[in-house]
């Protein structure tokens, strides 16, 4: 039998249509054997995603090549002192053997000046956990995969004023960001303000928080997202519901945001699934209440 070589590189253009089909496949195939529903529509998903994150970070984008072949790809998202990791995905024929330590060792070491290493792991999943415990993260919270369509009307309180995000507002925001969450991450704050609409909310004129939209197709997801308290982040939720209305629905809301989750269920969001927030190196509970990315996952 001929020994196994496994290769991990930077992502070339070539690399982007497989390592797509890859992260649609692991995805689906694990939320699928936990009786979850599958996550991604369609493999032009997932191929999106991949080209979207080489694009933004060549050098951070990573595959596993096995036999010539692609059989897996990990992103890593450098932003000045913290870094987000993911999605680290191998193709389910060839899991279990090692390539997807070898994808999280390549993230690790291009980001070994960063002090502080972030990512997200669905809780049930019981490979993903032990393998990033045991490369240095630890947990430090839950994080809830909300999800909806059909949402009962709610009233917002007339102290917010609520607005669309312009690229003249990205210095603002961008520091509201990093004092709430202590993420530095204005490549992303324009990237989603050259989408729009997003918003941002004040209050007797002062910024007090913001919420970005990640539209593909007929579904939106909302995050990242920060505001100075949860009443604040829930009237944006309300109105971005309101104006991506017919749509599919989908944030990562942190647990101990124990009101605003409660909140969510009354207006009609459901519990999807449970994820873990890990972290290798500081970390500090965040300010304000918040909505975790997904794109970048600069968490």
């Amino acid at each position: 039998m001929a020994e196994r070589t496994l290769i991990i590189r930077r992502m070339e253009a070539k690399d982007i249509e497989r390592a797509g089909e890859i992260i649609v496949a692991a995805f689906n195939d694990v939320f699928t054997r936990h009786g979850y529903h599958p996550p991604f529509p369609s493999r032009e998903v997932g191929i999106s995603l991949a080209r979207g994150y080489w694009q933004r970070e060549p050098q951070e984008s990573f595959v596993a090549i096995e036999n010539n072949a692609v059989i897996g790809s990990g992103f890593l998202h450098l932003r000045d002192d913290t870094a987000g990791i993911g999605p680290i995905t191998v193709d389910p024929a060839s899991q279990a053997k090692g390539a997807g330590k070898e994808l999280m060792m390549a993230v690790i070491r291009t980001a070994r000046r960063c002090p502080s290493l972030r990512l997200v792991q669905d809780a049930f999943n019981t490979t993903s956990f032990p393998l990033y415990s045991k490369l240095g993260f630890a947990s430090c919270g839950t994080v809830l995969g909300l999800s909806g369509k059909d949402f009962r009307a709610v009233s917002r309180p007339r102290i917010h004023t609520i607005r669309e995000l312009t690229t003249a507002d990205v210095e603002e925001v961008a520091a509201l960001d990093a004092k709430l969450t202590g993420i530095t991450r204005p490549q992303d704050l324009q990237f989603f303000a050259a989408q729009p609409p997003q918003l941002v909310s004040l209050v007797a004129g002062q910024l007090t928080g913001y919420l970005c939209m990640l539209r593909t197709g007929d579904s939106t997801f909302f995050g990242p997202a920060v505001a100075t308290d949860s009443s604040i982040l829930r009237s944006l939720i309300v109105r971005a519901a309101e104006m991506e209305s017919g749509k599919a629905l989908r944030m990562r809301l942190p647990a101990r945001h124990h009101e605003l989750q409660l909140d969510m269920l009354r207006m009609g969001f459901r519990v999807d699934h449970l994820q873990t927030y890990m972290v290798r190196g500081p970390w500090h509970v965040p300010k304000g209440t918040d909505l975790l990315a997904v794109f970048p996952e600069a968490l």
